[in-house]
Protein backbone atom coordinates (compact mmCIF):
# COMPACT_ATOMS: atom_id res chain seq x y z
CA UNK A 1 0.00 0.00 0.00
CA UNK A 2 1.05 3.68 -0.59
CA UNK A 3 0.61 6.48 1.26
CA UNK A 4 -1.66 9.41 -0.14
CA UNK A 5 0.38 12.02 -1.23
CA UNK A 6 -0.52 16.09 -1.38
CA UNK A 7 0.89 18.39 -3.50
CA UNK A 8 1.40 22.10 -1.21
CA UNK A 9 0.10 25.56 -2.62
CA UNK A 10 1.81 28.45 -3.64
CA UNK A 11 1.59 31.74 -5.40
CA UNK A 12 3.00 33.95 -8.52
CA UNK A 13 2.12 37.24 -10.07
CA UNK A 14 2.67 37.64 -13.65
CA UNK A 15 2.22 40.28 -15.48
CA UNK A 16 1.16 40.98 -19.34
CA UNK A 17 1.24 43.64 -21.49
CA UNK A 18 -0.81 44.10 -25.31
CA UNK A 19 0.59 46.37 -27.53
CA UNK A 20 -2.29 47.03 -30.56
CA UNK A 21 -1.17 47.51 -33.98
CA UNK A 22 -2.44 50.52 -35.89
CA UNK A 23 -4.74 49.64 -38.58
CA UNK A 24 -6.11 51.58 -41.06
CA UNK A 25 -8.58 50.57 -43.90
CA UNK A 26 -9.42 52.61 -47.02
CA UNK A 27 -12.86 51.78 -49.23
CA UNK A 28 -13.47 53.22 -51.83
CA UNK A 29 -17.06 53.14 -52.54
CA UNK A 30 -17.60 55.26 -55.74
CA UNK A 31 -14.81 56.68 -58.36
CA UNK A 32 -14.95 56.72 -62.12
CA UNK A 33 -13.37 54.60 -64.56
CA UNK A 34 -12.73 57.40 -66.99
CA UNK A 35 -12.40 61.42 -67.46
CA UNK A 36 -14.09 62.76 -70.42
CA UNK A 37 -12.14 66.02 -71.17
CA UNK A 38 -13.89 68.50 -73.73
CA UNK A 39 -12.53 71.21 -76.30
CA UNK A 40 -14.22 73.61 -73.18
CA UNK A 41 -11.45 71.87 -70.31
CA UNK A 42 -8.48 71.92 -72.85
CA UNK A 43 -9.31 75.73 -73.37
CA UNK A 44 -9.46 76.25 -69.77
CA UNK A 45 -6.71 74.04 -68.73
CA UNK A 46 -8.43 71.92 -66.08
CA UNK A 47 -11.35 69.60 -65.30
CA UNK A 48 -13.34 69.61 -62.66
CA UNK A 49 -14.85 66.67 -61.12
CA UNK A 50 -17.02 67.85 -57.65
CA UNK A 51 -17.58 64.96 -55.18
CA UNK A 52 -16.11 62.12 -57.65
CA UNK A 53 -14.43 59.89 -54.81
CA UNK A 54 -16.64 58.48 -52.11
CA UNK A 55 -15.05 56.41 -49.41
CA UNK A 56 -14.96 55.56 -46.03
CA UNK A 57 -12.13 55.22 -43.67
CA UNK A 58 -11.94 52.46 -40.14
CA UNK A 59 -8.84 53.24 -38.11
CA UNK A 60 -7.79 52.36 -34.80
CA UNK A 61 -4.82 55.02 -34.82
CA UNK A 62 -5.01 57.30 -32.20
CA UNK A 63 -2.51 59.44 -33.90
CA UNK A 64 -5.04 59.33 -37.03
CA UNK A 65 -4.68 58.64 -40.57
CA UNK A 66 -3.54 60.07 -44.10
CA UNK A 67 -5.02 59.74 -47.45
CA UNK A 68 -1.94 59.47 -50.20
CA UNK A 69 -2.53 60.25 -53.62
CA UNK A 70 -0.06 59.13 -55.98
CA UNK A 71 0.96 61.14 -58.82
CA UNK A 72 -0.65 61.14 -62.28
CA UNK A 73 0.66 60.84 -65.68
CA UNK A 74 -0.51 62.00 -69.03
CA UNK A 75 -2.92 63.87 -70.23
CA UNK A 76 -2.84 65.04 -66.57
CA UNK A 77 0.25 67.70 -65.45
CA UNK A 78 -1.59 67.99 -61.65
CA UNK A 79 -4.65 66.94 -59.48
CA UNK A 80 -5.86 69.30 -56.85
CA UNK A 81 -7.59 66.99 -54.31
CA UNK A 82 -10.24 68.40 -51.57
CA UNK A 83 -11.39 67.19 -48.94
CA UNK A 84 -13.50 69.65 -46.33
CA UNK A 85 -11.29 72.49 -45.82
CA UNK A 86 -7.66 70.24 -46.85
CA UNK A 87 -6.40 70.32 -50.16
CA UNK A 88 -3.16 67.94 -51.34
CA UNK A 89 -1.38 68.49 -54.95
CA UNK A 90 -0.64 65.94 -56.67
CA UNK A 91 2.19 66.82 -59.14
CA UNK A 92 3.36 64.61 -62.54
CA UNK A 93 6.69 64.27 -60.66
CA UNK A 94 6.36 63.97 -57.36
CA UNK A 95 6.04 60.32 -55.33
CA UNK A 96 3.15 61.36 -53.37
CA UNK A 97 1.09 64.07 -51.10
CA UNK A 98 -1.79 63.45 -48.46
CA UNK A 99 -4.21 64.89 -46.76
CA UNK A 100 -4.25 63.69 -42.57
CA UNK A 101 -7.28 63.27 -40.56
CA UNK A 102 -7.73 62.89 -36.51
CA UNK A 103 -8.95 59.88 -35.16
CA UNK A 104 -12.49 59.11 -35.59
CA UNK A 105 -14.32 57.03 -33.40
CA UNK A 106 -16.36 54.62 -35.47
CA UNK A 107 -14.39 55.89 -38.59
CA UNK A 108 -14.61 58.33 -41.34
CA UNK A 109 -16.87 58.50 -44.82
CA UNK A 110 -15.82 61.45 -47.50
CA UNK A 111 -16.05 62.49 -50.67
CA UNK A 112 -13.26 63.94 -52.66
CA UNK A 113 -13.61 67.03 -54.99
CA UNK A 114 -10.67 66.91 -57.50
CA UNK A 115 -9.53 69.75 -60.33
CA UNK A 116 -7.51 68.04 -62.66
CA UNK A 117 -5.01 70.20 -64.55
CA UNK A 118 -4.24 69.28 -68.16
CA UNK A 119 -0.46 69.22 -69.96
CA UNK A 120 0.59 70.95 -72.22
CA UNK A 121 -0.82 69.41 -75.91
CA UNK A 122 -3.54 67.17 -74.87
CA UNK A 123 -6.83 66.65 -77.10
CA UNK A 124 -10.12 66.42 -76.27
CA UNK A 125 -11.41 63.08 -75.15
CA UNK A 126 -12.03 60.03 -72.54
CA UNK A 127 -8.83 59.11 -70.28
CA UNK A 128 -8.04 56.44 -67.94
CA UNK A 129 -9.09 57.62 -64.39
CA UNK A 130 -5.60 59.16 -63.05
CA UNK A 131 -6.21 59.20 -59.46
CA UNK A 132 -4.88 56.51 -57.06
CA UNK A 133 -5.68 56.97 -53.08
CA UNK A 134 -4.52 54.47 -50.04
CA UNK A 135 -4.39 55.24 -46.27
CA UNK A 136 -1.97 54.91 -43.79
CA UNK A 137 -1.85 54.72 -39.93
CA UNK A 138 -0.43 58.05 -38.27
Amino acid sequence: MSAPLYAGSSTAQINVSVQVIARTILTIDAQPATVNITTEDVARGYVDVPQTVAFRVLSNSRGGYALTFQPVSYPFSAAEVRWGAQMATVESSEWMSSITHPYQHGGSVGTLAVRLRLAPGVEAGSYTWPLQVAANSL
